[in-house]
């Protein structure tokens, strides 16, 4: 377990709002969100005037697949449009607008006052377009934006794994700034990035890059200037650049930042976050200004030791996250984000792996804040697209720039499970690609590519990155839980110097699917997951990992259940049953305890198998979770005994027992802290 995995939410989201990203009031940044209007279908955009059409008001964020793809039927790929009006403050005419999408699936082109200002392919990055010479300033302005969900040939995905949700799904902002400015279209990154020179516990020496933004067309001299604040207000490194900026792109204003004896982001342990204020000053009058937060680290991996946190070994262990919801689809709201990465957090987990593409700005800021290391990935998975390589490198460009500054991010990820058939050197070359770009723009991180042709050790799509990860679903598609410890030190022994981890694994389990039997494999695209063998599974696989020390990293799949348009399997048609809880949030499934009681610093008291309340079997034996001592368990409030250790050090069970037909309540009950914990439930014995 970690130090640290049990300081409370409410704390850390009260932290996040104070350091998250801010603006002063040079800068202005409205929220876009309301009074838009929604209509499905193909129109070209002088169609639109029609005065019978039928637009829907709606508020962004939105999807116009909250269900169907879900749904496991029919899934409406189409085009749709979104349209909304805006006054510009008659005070403000002569700033610098621009319009900032942080999502919209997939394909989008916008249109302010009926032109085209630019469009995007990319449902998971953020675009920014500068419409200051397109609108008007004395009447009303109209904003127009296209937006589709087909498949694209120039997209490097299918929707087989995972649906292509279509809309403007997460949040719109017209930011308004002076002539003068820090850059906003730098493939809408922040345009502030830090690169970590030098780092140790006794200094840090950081490198600045500013994008700054001359709209004038004339010179102008500008002072840049950053600070480092920690968390008492105090600067504690700042520097000042004068420069003289002309007329035409962005520059780069490059400083150095020296810290001595930095307070460290330590992950869970310790996620301090400075903040970093960037401004540009006009004789001595700050034009722009920018607040981020900022931590500072530093990580190596070992092929023997796995990740190394600010000099430390620190074990990373977590889970994969979609980013959708049962009836909402994609187009969640904060307090949905906040409420998968409290899950997250509850469960004691130190690393996520935002799977398989870029998510929503909060959750980094989340991550961030709660000190879970990230693994952040492109969509570029499930087999090669010919004529798709420049839509991944521009996506690989886009995830790296927009989320730079992240103390959080450790690794980037530049594809999945690329090989299908016989097409192999293409990914190849394309994997070799991005890792190269990825390199150049961020030379502190490491990237990693995902195989699951795990059983090939020399096959050309592997270490082709810094880092090799393999998804491992022995004892699901195929084999049994127990052959995963053989695999992972035959690996090890064949390549001791290849880094892999086990980027994912898992097994379906429905929870309204219950069995005596725990043992059998269940056949993967069949129709009966029972959640005892779910719960089996990530017992052995969970023990095989634990003990190889060595693997850096390794994830769950996945934290929640999720929808796959084309699947029926597991009794519900369009639904990936692999997640720790499920679909609608509401049920954390038994293997969700087994690693709570594992991973966190939390008590945990949980017996498995509640659901299975009608008991065939001739013997019976009970098993609960417990990590902080013996659990004793009674029978219809008779004290039974203590329970017996089992696998490892938090699962105990019950002696086999026989029991008559009939209905009983068992028990469990431990101390902690002089305070007694219980759990039960009732069940029936049936023969």
């Amino acid at each position: 377990m970690m130090p640290g995995s049990g300081f409370k939410m409410i704390l850390l989201v009260f932290m996040l709002f104070y350091v998250s990203h801010s603006y002063s009031q040079v800068r202005e940044i409205q929220s876009f969100n309301n009074n838009w209007e929604f209509l499905l279908g193909e129109f070209e955009l002088a169609e639109l005037t029609q005065t019978d059409l039928s637009w829907q008001e709606i508020k962004i964020p939105h999807t116009w697949n909250s269900k169907d793809i879900q749904s496991g039927e029919k899934v409406n790929y189409t085009t749709a449009w979104y349209r909304k009006n805006f006054k510009v403050n008659p005070a403000q005419k002569d700033r610098q607008y621009f319009l900032r999408f942080e999502g919209v699936g997939q394909y989008a082109e916008v249109f302010v006052n009926e032109k085209s200002v630019g469009d995007h392919l990319g449902s998971y990055s953020a675009f920014a377009f500068n419409i200051t010479d397109f609108i008007r300033q004395d009447t009303i302005n109209s904003i127009h934006v296209k937006v589709n969900n087909e498949l694209n040939a120039s997209y490097p995905k299918d929707n087989f794994l995972f649906g292509i949700y279509g809309g403007i799904y997460r949040d719109v902002s017209l930011i308004i700034t002076g002539d003068c400015h820090i850059g906003l279209t730098d493939h809408a990154s922040p345009g502030v990035y830090v690169h970590p020179k030098e780092v140790s516990r006794e200094a840090a020496v950081l490198k600045l890059v500013v994008l700054v933004k001359n709209e004038l067309s004339r010179r102008q001299k500008l002072s840049i200037i950053n600070q480092l604040i920690d968390n008492n207000s105090v600067v504690v490194a700042e520097n000042r650049k004068d420069e003289v900026f002309f007329p035409g792109g962005m520059k780069h204003s490059v400083s150095i930042l020296e810290v001595n004896e930095p307070r460290l982001w330590n992950g869970r342990i310790d996620p301090f976050l400075y903040q970093l204020k960037t401004q540009i000053m006009i004789d001595g009058e700050v034009v722009d200004e920018m607040i981020q937060p900022y931590g500072i680290r530093f990580f190596d991996i070992d092929p023997d030791k796995g990740f190394i946190l600010n000099g430390e070994p620190y074990r990373l262990y977590g889970v994969c996250r979609h980013q959708e919801w049962e009836d909402l689809g994609n187009a969640l709201l904060p307090e949905h984000h906040r409420r998968d990465m409290e899950f997250i957090n509850e469960l004691g987990a130190t690393s996520i792996r935002l799977a398989h593409y870029q998510q929503a700005e909060y959750i980094y800021d989340l991550a961030d804040s709660l000190g879970i290391l990230v693994w952040a990935e492109i969509p570029f998975i499930n087999g090669y697209n010919e004529g798709a390589d420049g839509n991944a490198l521009q996506q690989m460009t886009e995830l790296i720039k927009q989320n730079f500054s992240h103390p959080s991010i450790f690794v980037w990820g530049v594809h999945n499970e690329v090989i299908k058939g016989d097409v192999v050197q293409e990914p190849v070359n394309l994997t070799r690609d991005l890792h190269k770009l990825s390199k150049d723009l961020d030379p502190s991180r490491y990237t990693v590519a995902v195989s699951n042709i795990w059983w090939l050790y020399d096959h050309p799509i592997h270490e082709n990155t810094d880092l090799q990860g393999f998804n491992q679903y022995t004892g699901w598609y195929g084999g049994n839980p127990q052959g995963l410890g053989n695999w992972i030190h035959k690996y090890h022994d064949a390549k001791p110097d290849v880094r892999f981890s086990v980027s994912e694994y898992g097994a379906g389990g429905n929870i309204a699917h219950q069995s005596n039997d725990h043992i059998s494999v269940p056949k993967p695209t069949g129709q009966f997951f029972p959640e005892g063998y779910h719960t089996y599974y990530h017992e052995i696989t969970w023990n095989a990992i634990e003990n190889a020390s060595f693997i850096w990293a390794s994830y769950i799949w996945n934290m929640f259940d999720f929808s796959v348009p084309e699947w029926d399997r597991g009794g519900i048609k369009g639904r990936n049953h692999k997640g720790l809880i499920t679909y609608d949030r509401e049920t954390k499934k038994d293997a969700f305890y087994w690693y709570k009681a594992i991973w966190s610093e939390d008590p945990v008291l949980h017996l498995t198998g509640k659901r299975n309340n009608k008991i065939k079997s001739d013997t019976i034996r009970f098993k609960a979770y417990c990590n902080y001592g013996l659990p004793r368990f009674y029978i219809n409030g008779e004290y039974k005994g203590m329970m017996e250790a089992g696998i490892n050090k938090v699962q105990f069970l019950s002696p086999q027992m026989i029991l008559e037909p009939g209905k009983y309540e068992i028990e469990v009950r431990a101390a902690y802290h002089s305070e007694i914990y219980q759990d039960s439930f009732e069940f029936e014995v049936v023969r």
